[in-house]
């Protein structure tokens, strides 16, 4: 890639070219095995070339939104990667569930979400359901906030580390691929998961929306969780307290829920921690050494 380009793109355009160079590569290798392999080629064409565009706008400072919306436009391109992954995972290699509740089982001699339905009673389910849909809202919270009260490298920084445990985790769905207790531990389950009209509409909204199904190991909630709670305490202290609660449900809610399994989480909060320190790092690497 041409040393000039690279000059002028910031660590964070810079960390999602390459994640979408990357997935362009794994699909033309993977190619006979993918059914629409066309489709994400193109769709990860558009997106490089959507990526290059925004920073050309915001570089010649295209109106008042043009540099806001390049700023948060990290949130289209999760989504939009997160999406293609259920054209490509499934593809790839065979689910590693079996191994996951061995892992379980091994550790706690029970499926930890089946001993939990002791636990299950409607409103709980209702605040836990609220609690694990937070995970689209914290990180976005965090951003604005650091946006408009913190100077302008600790707004980078916040959104560099995120983005890389967001990619970092997208890799571990496509080398372990899941689909997580609700679906493989159902037949094992007694106790329906009932609440009231807020889980309803929680769950129908999430399996209408999330096309990749197979997005267990790691847990990408508990990782983002830990994340936001590390960086809103290292650069918005009173977030950190009023977040404290609300990660902490969602962290608990991925196997209340039955999305997740507990060996999923353990990988979730050491991706986190790995995000968490060499994030920073990485960051002021490219500062440094390309920008």
């Amino acid at each position: 890639m041409n040393l000039v380009i690279m000059k002028r793109i910031t660590p964070i355009q810079g960390l999602t070219l390459f994640f979408l160079v990357g997935l362009f590569v794994l699909v033309l290798f993977f190619r006979n095995e993918l059914p629409l392999w066309r489709s994400l080629i193109f769709r990860y064409t558009v997106w490089m070339g959507l990526l290059l565009a925004l920073k050309l706008a915001s570089d010649r400072g295209s109106g008042r939104l043009g540099p806001v919306f390049n700023d948060f436009s990290p949130i289209l391109f999760i989504v939009f990667i997160y999406q293609s992954l259920g054209d490509l995972i499934q593809y790839l290699q065979p689910d590693i569930d079996p191994v996951l509740i061995h892992i379980d089982f091994f550790l706690f001699g029970v499926h930890p979400t089946v001993w939990m339905e002791r636990w299950i009673v409607p409103w709980l389910t209702d605040l836990l359901s609220l609690a694990y849909a937070s995970y689209y809202f914290l990180p976005i919270l965090l951003g604005i906030t650091l946006y408009l009260k913190n100077p302008r490298r600790d707004f980078e920084v916040a959104i560099f580390v995120l983005l890389l445990g967001y990619y970092a985790s997208y890799i571990g769905y496509i080398l372990f691929p899941a689909i997580g207790p609700r679906y493989t531990l159902a037949h094992l389950q007694t106790v329906p998961l009932e609440g009231s009209v807020i889980t309803d509409f929680i769950r129908d909204t999430l399996n209408t929306w999330e096309h990749n199904r197979r997005d267990c190991m790691p847990s990408g909630h508990t990782q983002v969780a830990l994340t936001v709670l590390f960086l809103s305490y290292r650069y918005r202290r009173m977030l950190f307290y009023i977040l404290l609660p609300v990660a902490t449900g969602l962290i608990l809610s991925t196997v209340y829920l039955r999305y997740h399994y507990v060996i999923d989480l353990f990988a979730g909060a050491s991706l986190a921690a790995v995000c968490i320190l060499i994030g920073p790092r990485l960051y002021e690497a490219w500062k440094r050494h390309i920008a």
